[in-house]
């Protein structure tokens, strides 16, 4: 006759049958990086494509009008952004070879530092996922929008890390947060962008549209109008203030 399971050990077994699985190390994160690198293009395409310029505009809640967009990406982690709201100035955000520059100062070790080397890695995505000596984390399966999605996260320097939301079934990324640590602020903010509105360039497959969001609150809006693989970029591009 079989001992009944005490109270204590039904609770921690359902807890256990309740909570996210992640799969496996090894093959079945690997399997899923792959499924997510064809939906986009297939790899030796994402090669191709390390030099990116996207150009559209912007919204956000600290600005009235809609801004004007251009970001400069080269993989792994090296990006520009130019901003310009009316009827303000142009501002320039450059992070580069570890350091990073707003408006021609450094601001390397600080939080606007931190956002930039996120927002840098999600724009890699889902290259960044299978390069040489990525750190990447199966966290598991989670319902997001009444959808179920899996999540890996991809470790970044100085303790950051990108955690890409992925449509098993289409491969795609639907989602990715970031997380900046900033003193006396609660400790840290997250930083969470949507994709939606796909599009092909040069055989590669971009979000032509992205909601951000950052501490659960919509903060604003990215459309994209024009989306260029280059093979070099301008000269001077990163050389902002730095």
């Amino acid at each position: 006759m079989r001992t009944p399971l005490r109270p204590v050990a039904l609770a921690v077994l359902a807890a256990c049958l309740a909570a996210p699985h992640p799969a496996a190390a090894g093959e079945r994160v690997e399997q899923l990086v792959a499924r997510v690198l064809d939906a986009y293009g297939g790899r030796a395409a994402l090669e191709r494509a390390r030099i990116v310029r996207q150009e559209g505009t912007v919204t956000s809640l600290m600005h009235p009008g809609a801004g004007h967009l251009v970001r400069l990406l080269q993989r792994p982690a090296s990006l520009r952004v130019e901003i310009a709201y009316p009827g303000a100035p142009v501002e320039v955000r450059v992070v580069h070879g570890g350091h990073g520059d707003r408006g021609g100062v450094e601001v390397t070790g600080t939080p606007a530092h931190a956002a930039m080397v996120l927002q840098a890695a999600r724009l890699a995505l889902p290259l960044a996922l299978a390069e040489p000596g990525a750190r990447v984390a199966d966290r598991g399966e989670l319902e997001r929008d009444d959808r179920r999605v899996r999540a890996l996260a991809l470790a970044l320097p100085g303790g950051l890390e990108v955690v890409a939301e992925i449509d098993p079934a289409s491969g795609r990324i639907l989602r990715s947060t970031g997380a900046v640590p900033v003193p006396g602020a609660g400790g840290r903010i997250e930083f969470a962008t949507v994709y939606s509105e796909w599009k092909r360039v040069g055989g590669v497959l971009f979000a032509f549209h992205e909601e951000n969001w950052a501490r659960g609150r919509h903060t604003g809006d990215t459309s994209l109008q024009k989306v260029e693989l280059l093979r070099e970029p301008p000269p001077g591009a990163f050389d902002e203030g730095l």
